[in-house]
């Protein structure tokens, strides 16, 4: 689920526009994902290796000027954000950014762009195009526009009581990952790395895709039917079917289409649990969603075949995943359960 959800938002950081038929509207097409993870995780190894492949800019500077760029003796000096055009931009450790750099993320992750006081004159107004956005320098301002879906990752247990980072968490789709020592001294054998299917990601930015109101309202209605989090707190379940809706567009357009269908609600669907769950800041280690999905109709001893985990192992994780109501269990097979 988490390399599904890293490859969902590379192909979200493609889609131009999505239009919401049902309410007139455009939705913000770009998914970002916040990831609470534990020290040694492999983070930074995946970043690279993304960026490698031209798929992530992976970002490595913490203040406002050196993500956003800045502007000396009128030339304009490109900050690291000014890579990302069409791209998933990962920060490895967002609280290690400073206070006006958190507060760009979040206007990057409502509106796109990211902006900055100058300190002196700017002779002239300028604008300068880059891929996937442009910048506009003038008047004590440079504002940088750029198409980008984020990754934002922290190990720090303090990220709750920064007011920045709270507010961003209600723009992400959020995972709170474990580790077991299984995993750590595997991932020291192997490293971390995301498989890449380079014909579901588009060569070009893909401009439109459509939510169909009928299909709007079967997504809807599907989610209505498995609410965890608190009736009250309903300002969630907006931005969560948002996050549905950008997830539906990515399935779409990895399977090569650009209007939204069931079969592409259902896709998205399969998230919903976890993205309940990462709100309500439940921790599922990587093991576990290894898991979860290949919980199709098979047995314990099938799993430990399948996944090359102990049959032990795989007990302890069904446990916890049958209490969230992710897995049900029928004889001895187990189920990942479905919206549908």
């Amino acid at each position: 689920m988490f390399e599904k959800l890293i490859k969902c938002a590379i192909i979200s950081s493609r889609i131009i526009r999505i239009i919401d038929e049902k309410l007139s509207r455009e939705v913000r097409p770009t998914l970002n994902l916040f990831i609470k993870k534990p020290f040694g995780f492999g983070f930074s190894t995946m970043a690279r290796e993304l960026e490698k492949l031209g798929l992530a800019n992976y970002i490595n500077d913490f203040s406002i000027a050196g993500i956003v760029g800045s502007v000396r003796g009128g030339r304009l000096y490109e900050g690291s954000l000014a890579s990302s055009g069409y791209k998933l931009t990962i920060f490895d450790e967002v609280m290690m950014l400073d206070s006006k750099a958190k507060k760009a993320i979040l206007e990057l992750t409502e509106s796109g762009t990211v902006s900055r006081d100058l300190q002196g004159f700017v002779e002239r107004e300028y604008r300068k195009d880059i891929t996937g956005g442009y910048y506009t320098v003038g008047r004590g301002k440079l504002r940088l526009e750029i198409h980008t879906s984020c990754v934002f990752g922290t190990a720090s247990d303090a990220y709750l009581q920064d007011p920045d980072i709270k507010m961003l968490l209600s723009r992400c789709f959020c995972l709170h990952i474990g580790m077991s020592v299984e995993e750590a001294l595997r991932l020291k054998r192997e490293g971390r790395t995301i498989d890449i299917d380079s014909k579901i990601i588009p060569e070009e930015p893909v401009d439109k895709v459509v939510l169909p109101e009928e299909v709007n309202d079967l997504l809807l209605e599907k989610m209505q039917e498995d609410t965890r989090v608190d009736e009250e707190e309903g300002g969630y379940y907006t931005r969560c079917h948002d996050d549905m809706i950008r997830l539906s567009a990515v399935h779409a357009v990895a399977r090569g289409d650009t209007v939204i269908s069931e079969k592409d609600v259902k896709f998205a669907l399969q998230f919903y649990p976890l993205h309940q769950l990462g709100y309500l800041g439940t921790q599922i280690s990587t093991t576990s969603l290894k898991i979860l999905e290949a919980c199709r109709g098979l047995s314990v001893k099938e799993l430990s075949k399948k996944l090359g985990i102990p049959e032990r192992t795989i007990r302890y994780h069904m446990q916890k995943l049958i209490e969230l109501r992710l897995v049900a269990r029928v004889g001895n097979k187990y189920f990942r359960v479905s919206p549908f």
